[in-house]
């Protein structure tokens, strides 16, 4: 008899056990599903792409004139929210834009300065400065010709993927190859994050203000990467700030 009462109040007590994990599992369960959730959210919100992210800075327009130097395939033109006037400038001596029937992109060699006279309420100059011997007369042509806006992206190669590249390659990238032919998409400056700073202060034109903005990845990786890079470039911006966005707005 008393046997089988232990046994009872055992089994009993086995199931209670059971009951409380099975609570546990399911509860559990829909924490991961909420996490997992989560996750997905943030992949599809998250921005590892660079005009995004200057796109979103910017806010909406209501009517302003864009003029995007450097524009390649108008990625930026996509991300831009409102209503605007767009107008892209790239260099390629091969082409002309105008020959494709598309008269808002111009084909033009920034190292004689922006073509024409005309005025822009955005001006969008992202990884553009280093690519120009005569950087500092561009730089000034920017402020000059805006009458709202102008933005302005350097890179930091002294970010440690370059500085690893350098150390086991021999190489920072492509863009600075010693190459057997004349290129003319390449990097006349290496821009660090110090000197970036440094540049800006000492070139920054009166009545503009200044915002800058440390950012972290330009592609696709892994989240959790981003979030280390984004905790250590607080301490060592040197070192894990990928690139210098600094956006200027008329007083």
């Amino acid at each position: 008899m008393d046997l089988n009462l232990n046994l009872i109040l055992f089994l009993l007590n086995l199931i209670e056990e059971f009951q409380e994990f099975e609570k546990f599992v399911v509860t559990n369960n829909f924490l991961v599903l909420i996490l997992k959730l989560m996750y997905i959210f943030y992949i599809m919100n998250f921005s590892y792409n660079r005009n995004k992210y200057v796109a979103n800075k910017l806010g909406e327009l209501n009517g302003d004139k864009v003029l995007d130097i450097g524009c390649r395939d108008q990625v930026f033109k996509k991300y831009i929210k409102g209503i605007f006037e767009y107008t892209g400038i790239d260099y390629n001596p091969n082409f002309s834009h105008q020959e494709n029937n598309q008269p808002k992109l111009i084909n033009h060699n920034l190292e004689l300065g922006l073509p024409d006279g005309k005025q822009y309420d955005v001006i969008n100059a992202l990884d553009v400065l280093e690519h120009l011997e005569n950087i500092h007369q561009l730089f000034g042509e920017l402020f000059v010709k805006s009458n709202k806006k102008v933005i302005i992206a350097l890179p930091n190669m002294g970010y440690y993927k370059f500085r690893l590249k350098f150390l086991f390659q021999g190489e920072i990238s492509g863009k600075y190859i010693f190459h057997k032919k004349k290129v003319y998409d390449r990097h006349r400056w290496i821009p660090n994050y110090p000197t970036i700073l440094n540049f800006i202060k000492e070139n920054k034109p009166d009545g503009w203000i200044q915002k800058k903005y440390n950012f972290i990845a330009d592609r696709k990786k892994n989240f959790i990467t981003y979030f280390l890079e984004k905790f250590l470039s607080k301490f060592l911006p040197g070192l894990f700030v990928y690139e210098v966005i600094f956006i200027f707005e008329k007083k």
